[in-house]
């Protein structure tokens, strides 16, 4: 199978970055409006961030001839399309303005984006052939977007107690997208490696990040133990970190899920 004509695919490469230029760029305005409390404006950037990332999942589909989840470029570049949603929700559900911290977490995302290899010629190999290829990866990048969003939050607490309860949110939001993709995940696993589970270390660190944050979810409840809500929510970020970067990207780990690299 051809990807793409052999003189389009420098064009459909050149579009693929100039998109993801220009939404990190709508992410930066967003956030900075957010800082100088222009907030309709910061909505407007990110509504437009939402709309550039959505002919970006497009040009990548073309480009891949498949949908475009399979590499770690293709992940990053979508997080932006759960992001917006995901602010407009926590707005008119829960009363909170978080428009430019999703933006914030959706520029982190896209400059990652950008130092990832294009991989092109990207196939969608036999594992991936599945009906819980789309839905399982995107339970992932809602909830692990959100985590990032919930880390910045708990940082910045630091200084400003109610962003705690703003992280707080966010967290319940995610957790049940975290807790789909582990279930999504074993069922897929099944179907594919003919097991719910491998022990493969991506499985296992998958498994320990979302303890962590079931643990932070019981322990929030009780404020005898209020301080430990910081300290669980970093140390959850900083599964999810492991999770979604370090054993997809540190060379010489063997994992069954190596062909996210």
């Amino acid at each position: 199978m051809v990807l793409v004509e052999k003189g389009g695919a420098p064009v459909m490469i050149t579009l693929v970055y100039s998109l993801t230029i220009l939404a990190l760029l709508l992410s930066l305005v967003s956030v900075a409006c957010g800082w100088g409390k222009r907030l309709a404006d910061s909505r407007r950037a990110m509504a437009a961030v939402w709309v550039v990332s959505l002919l970006l999942f497009v040009a990548d589909w073309v480009l891949a001839q498949a949908p475009p989840f399979g590499n770690m470029r293709h992940v990053l570049a979508f997080f932006p399309l759960v992001m917006a949603p995901a602010a407009f929700y926590l707005r008119r559900y829960h009363g909170l303005e978080l428009t430019s911290w999703l933006a914030g977490a959706s520029a982190l995302a896209l400059v990652g984006a950008l130092c990832m290899p294009m991989q092109a010629a990207w196939r969608q190999m036999p594992a991936l052939q599945s009906p819980w290829f789309a839905p399982h990866v995107i339970a992932y990048v809602v909830a692990y977007g959100l985590m990032t969003v919930a880390a910045l939050l708990t940082l910045a607490s630091f200084s400003c107690e109610s962003r705690l309860r703003a992280a707080d949110a966010v967290v319940r939001l995610a957790f049940p997208f975290m807790t789909f993709g582990l279930w999504s995940g074993a069922l897929w696993a099944d179907a594919a490696w003919g097991g719910y589970w491998a022990w493969d270390i991506k499985e296992v660190w998958s498994l320990l990040t979302w303890c962590l944050y079931l643990i932070y979810l019981h322990v929030a409840r009780y404020p005898a133990f209020a301080s430990w809500r910081r300290p669980l929510l970093l140390l959850g970020f900083a599964a999810v970190v492991i999770t979604f970067l370090v054993v997809n990207l540190l060379p010489h780990i063997e994992s069954l899920h190596s062909y996210a690299r």
